[in-house]
């Protein structure tokens, strides 16, 4: 996330992205297995662009979900999918060399003759997101705390990463137990518990990461007291604590600094866990039905690293925050979890 803010917030990309580009940003961690028109588009692109495929082995692979594959990367495309220019960086110079060469091969590009608009497209269900209108959604935050003995590159030192809380209204009104008083207390909703513990009780600092096993849950207790109680509204502080870990093997490539190149080695980590306690204070206004205020923070120790959260060389015990808060009303703050639909509500 800090990579990419950095990258993106060069007035020089700035300008020419707005002036020359139409740019969107979209998580392929779905799209690029989804069975539908956009998830073929978007691999139509990335198969030229990630593993430069000519447009025509792209459109024919452009079926294929079961691929495996990572497909991201930065890419310039005509709307018919024809590449104009392709990067997997976050140096500046380099993605702007990438798109004066992206400009350059518009003028001499085979498609988008006269197309003005596309039409729309047919979605897989399996990956359509819903907001949760009359729900509650928590905006969430993730980074490093500061450390006694820091060995971390400097760049390094200020990551953080950021995902949404997604309940349903149903779960939200859950939370509080009807004819509740002042001085009972609680767990959360089941279904609450088990999606905050397993999505995002999680070390994303620095890139995405698995889930936490479906059993996981049972290892972290959660509980609310109502401190106190009127007809108006319900005050709640929240408490937590618990030890997650997960052995297994992640397959991560050689560091950076390795004389070994992209898939000649594998550098395993085989475990991951985090030690944490759990502190928050929420109000529900009563006569609306909705939280006023709902802000949870979860301390702790974390440890280990997956394949992609990008821990090869920090796997040594330190200390990890994760802070949530009632999202904004921003376009922004409707972004969907970094999750499946139908996985992430059946946690």
């Amino acid at each position: 996330m800090v990579r990419r803010a950095r990258t993106y917030s060069d007035p020089r990309v700035i300008d020419l992205l707005n002036e020359k580009f139409v740019p969107a940003a979209i998580n392929i961690n779905g799209l690029q297995r989804q069975d539908d028109e956009e998830g073929r588009f978007f691999r139509l692109i990335s198969w030229q662009g990630r593993y430069k495929k000519s447009f025509e082995e792209a459109m024919r692979q452009r079926f294929q979900t079961d691929h495996g594959l990572c497909h991201q990367g930065q890419f310039v495309t005509t709307v018919e999918g024809e590449l104009l220019g392709s990067r997997h960086t976050a140096d500046v110079e380099q993605l702007l060399d990438m798109l004066h060469q992206a400009l350059e091969n518009w003028e001499t590009r085979s498609t988008q003759r006269g197309v003005t608009e596309m039409d729309a497209v047919e979605r897989d269900e399996r990956f359509v997101w819903e907001y949760p209108e009359d729900g509650l959604v928590l905006h969430i935050g993730c980074c490093d705390l500061p450390r006694a003995v820091d060995r971390r590159e400097p760049e390094r030192r200020n990551d953080h990463n950021q995902d949404f809380l997604w309940m349903t209204q149903e779960e939200m009104l859950a939370i509080v137990p009807e004819g509740v008083e002042t001085g009972d207390r609680f767990p959360l909703p089941e279904s609450v518990h088990w999606r905050l513990v397993r999505y995002h009780l999680l070390d994303s600092v620095r890139g995405e990461t698995n889930a936490w096993p479906v059993e996981a849950p049972r290892d972290i207790t959660i509980e609310l007291e109502a401190t106190a109680v009127d007809e108006d509204r319900v005050e709640l502080e929240i408490h937590g604590s618990g030890t997650l870990s997960q052995l297994g093997d992640w397959c991560i490539g050689a560091p950076r600094q390795s004389v070994y190149q992209r898939e000649e080695m594998c550098c395993l980590i085989q475990e991951r866990g985090f030690d944490t306690e759990l502190l928050g204070y929420a109000t529900l206004d009563r006569r609306t039905k909705r939280f006023t205020a709902f802000d949870l923070l979860a301390v702790g120790t974390r440890w280990g690293g997956t394949r992609y959260n990008v821990r090869s060389n920090d796997t040594e015990p330190a200390p990890l925050g994760i802070a949530m808060t009632i999202a904004g009303t921003e376009t922004l703050d409707r972004t969907p979890p970094h999750a499946s639909p139908r996985s992430y509500f059946d946690a």
